[in-house]
Protein backbone atom coordinates (compact mmCIF):
# COMPACT_ATOMS: atom_id res chain seq x y z
CA UNK A 1 0.00 0.00 0.00
CA UNK A 2 3.07 2.22 -0.02
CA UNK A 3 4.08 1.92 3.63
CA UNK A 4 6.21 -0.43 5.68
CA UNK A 5 4.17 -2.91 7.68
CA UNK A 6 5.96 -2.77 11.07
CA UNK A 7 5.94 1.02 11.56
CA UNK A 8 3.76 2.47 8.73
CA UNK A 9 6.53 4.61 7.24
CA UNK A 10 5.95 5.73 3.64
CA UNK A 11 8.26 4.06 1.13
CA UNK A 12 10.68 6.30 -0.73
CA UNK A 13 10.36 6.21 -3.65
CA UNK A 14 6.65 5.42 -3.50
CA UNK A 15 5.49 2.63 -5.81
CA UNK A 16 3.35 4.15 -8.58
CA UNK A 17 0.43 1.82 -7.79
CA UNK A 18 0.54 2.35 -4.02
CA UNK A 19 -2.38 3.93 -2.20
CA UNK A 20 -0.17 6.72 -0.82
CA UNK A 21 0.90 7.63 -4.38
CA UNK A 22 -2.60 7.40 -5.93
CA UNK A 23 -4.26 9.50 -3.17
CA UNK A 24 -1.63 12.16 -2.42
CA UNK A 25 -3.22 15.32 -0.98
CA UNK A 26 -0.45 17.46 -2.47
CA UNK A 27 -1.82 16.42 -5.87
CA UNK A 28 -5.58 16.52 -5.25
CA UNK A 29 -6.12 19.08 -2.52
CA UNK A 30 -6.52 18.83 1.20
CA UNK A 31 -9.11 16.46 2.56
CA UNK A 32 -9.89 15.72 6.19
CA UNK A 33 -9.98 11.92 6.17
CA UNK A 34 -11.32 9.52 8.75
CA UNK A 35 -11.53 5.74 8.69
CA UNK A 36 -13.54 3.82 11.24
CA UNK A 37 -13.47 0.06 11.66
CA UNK A 38 -16.79 -1.70 12.15
CA UNK A 39 -18.25 -5.17 12.46
CA UNK A 40 -17.50 -8.52 14.02
CA UNK A 41 -14.76 -11.08 13.52
CA UNK A 42 -16.67 -12.72 10.65
CA UNK A 43 -18.21 -9.61 9.02
CA UNK A 44 -16.14 -6.46 9.19
CA UNK A 45 -14.67 -3.57 7.28
CA UNK A 46 -13.72 0.06 7.38
CA UNK A 47 -15.84 3.11 6.70
CA UNK A 48 -14.06 6.01 5.00
CA UNK A 49 -15.35 9.57 5.36
CA UNK A 50 -13.65 12.51 3.66
CA UNK A 51 -14.43 16.20 4.13
CA UNK A 52 -13.30 18.90 1.69
CA UNK A 53 -14.26 22.43 0.69
CA UNK A 54 -15.71 21.00 -2.55
CA UNK A 55 -16.33 17.54 -3.98
CA UNK A 56 -13.64 18.04 -6.63
CA UNK A 57 -10.63 16.80 -4.58
CA UNK A 58 -12.54 13.66 -3.53
CA UNK A 59 -13.77 13.03 -7.07
CA UNK A 60 -10.31 13.43 -8.61
CA UNK A 61 -8.77 11.20 -5.92
CA UNK A 62 -11.30 8.41 -6.53
CA UNK A 63 -10.68 8.62 -10.30
CA UNK A 64 -6.95 8.32 -9.62
CA UNK A 65 -7.47 5.32 -7.35
CA UNK A 66 -9.56 3.59 -10.05
CA UNK A 67 -6.96 4.33 -12.71
CA UNK A 68 -9.43 6.17 -14.99
CA UNK A 69 -7.21 9.26 -15.09
CA UNK A 70 -4.66 7.52 -17.32
CA UNK A 71 -2.52 6.33 -14.42
CA UNK A 72 -2.29 2.88 -12.85
CA UNK A 73 -4.94 1.46 -10.55
CA UNK A 74 -4.43 1.81 -6.79
CA UNK A 75 -3.42 -1.63 -5.47
CA UNK A 76 -5.66 -1.10 -2.44
CA UNK A 77 -8.67 -1.51 -4.77
CA UNK A 78 -7.58 -5.08 -5.50
CA UNK A 79 -8.02 -6.03 -1.82
CA UNK A 80 -10.99 -3.89 -0.76
CA UNK A 81 -14.55 -4.18 -2.04
CA UNK A 82 -16.67 -1.03 -1.68
CA UNK A 83 -20.24 -1.80 -0.66
CA UNK A 84 -21.65 1.67 -1.27
CA UNK A 85 -20.63 5.27 -1.75
CA UNK A 86 -22.10 8.76 -1.89
CA UNK A 87 -21.29 12.46 -1.94
CA UNK A 88 -23.10 14.76 0.47
CA UNK A 89 -23.05 18.55 0.42
CA UNK A 90 -23.54 20.71 3.48
CA UNK A 91 -23.89 24.40 2.59
CA UNK A 92 -22.35 27.07 4.76
CA UNK A 93 -24.74 29.06 6.95
CA UNK A 94 -23.81 32.22 5.01
CA UNK A 95 -24.88 30.53 1.74
CA UNK A 96 -28.20 29.54 3.27
CA UNK A 97 -28.78 33.07 4.58
CA UNK A 98 -27.94 34.59 1.21
CA UNK A 99 -30.60 32.42 -0.48
CA UNK A 100 -33.30 32.95 2.11
CA UNK A 101 -36.43 34.72 0.91
CA UNK A 102 -38.55 37.11 3.02
CA UNK A 103 -41.22 34.37 3.33
CA UNK A 104 -38.61 32.17 5.07
CA UNK A 105 -38.33 34.59 8.03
Amino acid sequence: MGRTKPDSVELDPRPETSHVARSDQDTFGHILRRNTAYGTVSDHGTMFVGFAASKEPLHRMLKSMAGVDGGPRDELTRFATPLTGAYYWAPAASDLSARATPEDD
